[in-house]
């Protein structure tokens, strides 16, 4: 049969990603006026411009206010411990360098526990890019002073100001020899939208900072700066390739005296040919950092792209390095290089400490590692050959018992401990499921009815099962080995354990039969 160009599968079509297709299914649960609202928001429109499956965006974040942004975006993500977002993103990217990794930290997650891990994500220039959200406090824990907090911040762990110096964001970035530096505010979702663009067509670490506002314990934080009364004369918009001029009317600007920044009055003191342009690829730092120290009020702040500098990233230098290894010494295995080197063994005998050669010195041929192998798979096939660890290893499912998981009475939590004492009595049993709705609730022993109602004065029927039993008691599944369930009974110093089948219902095994089980299975075998 021939094919005709009917019988071609069909071109996959593009599909136009919205802000809806990254919106989570979730209510978003930041305190009413939070500026996370408008950045999350920004975010969301910005996502689906950027030509990226959505299957191919993954969000990362630390602790704090910030860092509920991996729930309320509808792709992949991690929301990890304090200060360790960066450690976290660093593993995803290079485990998978198609992903689109996008960090999330606030001044307090990213500058203090979290600033060694920050620093090293920038100067090694992954390609993930970072947001970190500024307002000057720890919001999430109540309102304490954070790294970024003015001189002077009186708050609930400072009522008397803070002694510490705040530390500039951007400055650390740069310090930290960050390819891409910018900051935003979260008031203008324009100017966020133009500035993220950038973080993401950067290919390299790029850092963010948001000037961010927590209306509850640091609000208006930034009002004198981003307040849209005052911003054109407070804030100075970076633009790549244009001189420094800010102000309503335009009418100011600033150049550099040497190492020194001025203002200078437009018409007056100077002209625009007079100024200095922008780059933001210049290859220094200097340039840069001396804008990043400009604050207001006695200069506008700058807001923008700072830096913007190309150089390798770690994922490419870590291919490139991986596939060298690949070229010059052959595909290697696990166990090659597990077996490899010199190892050393301590042996106490007359005081002397000796040194032994691995006799599994590093395999140079595919042989020599298969006879490797070899040799550990047989040491392994006589472990488990032991009695007792075959005996451990056997799965709960598999044993008979009398007791236990063939012969198991359960009573209503509701039902009173007279019920109970007849049941264990009838039985000859020492232990009791409670179960209700078919789901576990408890058990009930012989030694929780001696101990808690028989050397009481508490009544039998009118006191109910509930009242005296273990709730929420620790359990095995039935495909758990013997070992398990006999370490799970020692760690909780208990003699009996429920015995979770699934549909099939509860049973019961106790240490007694376990431990019989393991004794016979060893004497037999051995």
């Amino acid at each position: 049969m021939i094919a005709t160009e009917d019988d071609k599968p069909a071109e996959p079509k593009e599909v136009k990603l919205t802000r809806r297709d990254f919106v989570a299914p979730v209510d978003v649960r930041w305190c009413p006026g939070c500026g996370d609202y408008a950045i999350l928001n920004t975010i969301q429109n910005v996502f689906p411009t950027l030509g990226i499956p959505r299957e191919r965006f993954v969000v990362v974040s630390g602790i704090g206010c910030s860092s509920r942004f991996p729930y309320y975006m509808n792709t992949y993500g991690f929301h990890t411990i304090h200060g360790r977002a960066p450690a976290v993103a660093t593993g995803v990217k290079l485990a998978n360098p198609e992903l689109s990794v996008w960090m999330i930290t606030g001044d307090g997650d990213g500058l203090s526990i979290g600033g060694n891990h920050l620093m090293h994500l920038l100067r090694r220039n992954i390609d993930i890019k970072v947001l970190l959200f500024n307002n000057k406090v720890y919001g999430l824990t109540k309102g304490q002073y954070s790294p970024t907090s003015e001189l002077g911040f009186i708050k609930k762990s400072t009522p008397y100001g803070s002694i510490d110096y705040p530390i500039n964001p951007l400055h650390f970035a740069l310090a930290s020899q960050a390819t891409f530096v910018a900051r935003t505010y979260d008031t203008n979702p324009k100017h966020m939208t133009r500035i993220f663009n950038a973080a993401a067509a950067h290919k390299g670490t790029a850092f963010v900072e948001i000037l961010q506002n927590c209306v509850i314990y640091n609000n208006k934080a930034w009002a004198d700066i981003v307040a849209r009364e005052v911003r054109d004369d407070a804030l100075l918009d970076l633009r790549d390739g244009r001189p420094l001029i800010y102000g309503k009317e335009y009418n100011r600007a600033i150049r550099f005296n040497g190492f020194t920044p001025e203002i200078v009055e437009l018409e007056e003191d100077a002209t625009t040919d007079d100024l200095p342009l922008h780059h933001r690829s210049d290859s220094g730092y200097n340039y840069a950092y001396a804008l990043a120290g400009l604050e207001y009020p006695a200069f506008p702040m700058p807001i923008g792209v700072f830096r913007a500098v190309e150089r390798p990233t770690y994922g490419e230098q870590s291919l490139l390095q991986a596939r060298y290894a690949t070229e010059k010494r052959g595909h290697r295995n696990l166990q090659s290089l597990l077996m490899g080197g010199d190892y050393w063994e301590v042996e106490e005998k007359d005081a002397l400490i000796k040194v032994h050669q691995d006799p599994h010195a590093r395999a140079d041929s595919l042989a020599d590692e298969m006879d490797v192998i070899e040799e550990r798979r047989a040491e392994r096939e006589k472990y488990i050959s032991d009695p007792l660890f075959s005996a451990l290893a056997t799965r709960i499912s598999s044993l008979e018992v009398t007791y236990g998981t063939g012969r198991v009475i359960s009573i209503d939590p509701g039902d009173s401990v007279n019920r109970a004492i007849m049941l264990l009595k009838e039985y000859n049993l020492d232990c009791l499921l409670v179960i209700q709705n078919k789901k576990l609730k408890g058990i009930v022993t012989s030694r929780d009815i001696v101990m808690k109602v028989a050397l009481t004065d508490m009544d039998r029927e009118k006191t109910a099962v509930k009242e005296i039993m273990t709730a929420r008691p620790d359990r095995a599944e039935s495909w758990n080995s013997v070992g398990d369930a006999i370490n799970k009974m020692s760690m909780g110093s208990f003699r009996h354990l429920p015995v979770d089948h699934n549909e099939q219902g509860y049973g019961m095994i106790s240490v007694q039969e376990l431990l019989g089980y393991v004794y016979t299975s060893v004497k037999d075998k051995g």
